[in-house]
């Protein structure tokens, strides 16, 4: 993170210093073969420098979400109802997120950390966007995935009790619990409007989930899509046939997709690759 802040100030700097050559270049010294050779190297020099940015970029990014992957799943799983959560949130006060249970501080701590980074780095303000930016589409992308993947699994078996599925009303409750207490940190962190706008469909999802049961077997598919517009249709249809309406119920035929709607061969995945990111300085 250091090394592209410095990379940034250095590109910034340079940046300057060119466009005054090619201003000297163009009223004072037209065709000057020697400063012409000069501005192609600041071309180079400073395309050299774009590219350590987006190095280092790809590099923070890649150990900072290595680090979330194995927190993420928390966030789907543990219920921050329990009592034995909340007995664990009073064994940790003292910590820097001793106000929040067990269930989201790892994760936020991975937030606070690379927050603290930023800092002490002085990353620009549009390069912290940017890398926060990523984190939150990682967490997105990569927690909707596993949601979507795990939800039409039947529930597991906890001692003398059975846990619902994920795609169920109680475990949906749960999820949008922990995610808001995430979400609520980010807010006073002054996160709050980069995390809702890269975890929006996330949470449109875990809100489908948290609709009442009672409520949506009454609903049509036409009247789900229009509510929850940036679930595709082969989301929705996913969330619906899985659904743990109860044993031996079948979905409602108000549910079903009408005649032709394209559900992409049940594709569900959201893609997480940095690929097609653009660092913009």
């Amino acid at each position: 993170m250091f090394w592209m802040s410095n990379a940034t100030e250095l590109l910034n700097f340079f940046q300057v210093k060119a466009e005054a050559m090619e201003r000297d270049w163009e009223f004072e010294a037209p065709g000057d073969p020697v400063l012409s050779a000069d501005l192609d190297t600041c071309s180079e020099a400073l395309a050299q420098l774009d590219d350590v940015i987006m190095h280092t970029f790809q590099q923070c990014v890649y150990h900072l979400t290595k680090t979330l992957y194995s927190l993420l799943p928390a966030l789907l799983d543990n219920n921050p109802f329990s009592s034995l959560e909340k007995e664990k949130e009073r064994d940790e006060e003292g910590e820097d997120v001793s106000s929040l249970p067990p269930t989201v501080a790892g994760l936020v701590e991975v937030y606070r950390c690379s927050l603290m980074l930023s800092r002490e780095a002085c990353l620009s303000p549009p390069l912290t966007s940017q890398t926060f930016g990523y984190l939150f589409f990682f967490t997105n992308t990569s927690l909707l995935n596993t949601l979507l993947e795990r939800g039409e699994r039947a529930g597991v078996i906890l001692g003398s009790k059975v846990r619902d599925g994920l795609f169920s009303w109680s475990r949906a409750v749960q999820i949008r619990t922990n995610l808001d207490l995430v979400l609520d940190w980010l807010q006073g962190a002054g996160l709050g409007d980069i995390a809702s706008e890269f975890l929006k469909k996330l949470s449109v999802t875990v809100n489908f989930l948290c609709v009442p049961k009672t409520r949506l077997i009454q609903s049509s598919w036409a009247s789900l899509q229009e509510d929850h517009a940036l679930l595709s249709p082969t989301q929705l249809h996913h969330l619906l046939t899985h659904y743990k309406l109860g044993p031996a119920r079948a979905p409602p035929t108000s549910w079903a997709p009408p005649p032709g709607t394209e559900l992409s061969g049940g594709k569900t995945r959201e893609g997480r690759s940095w690929e097609s990111w653009r660092v913009i300085m």
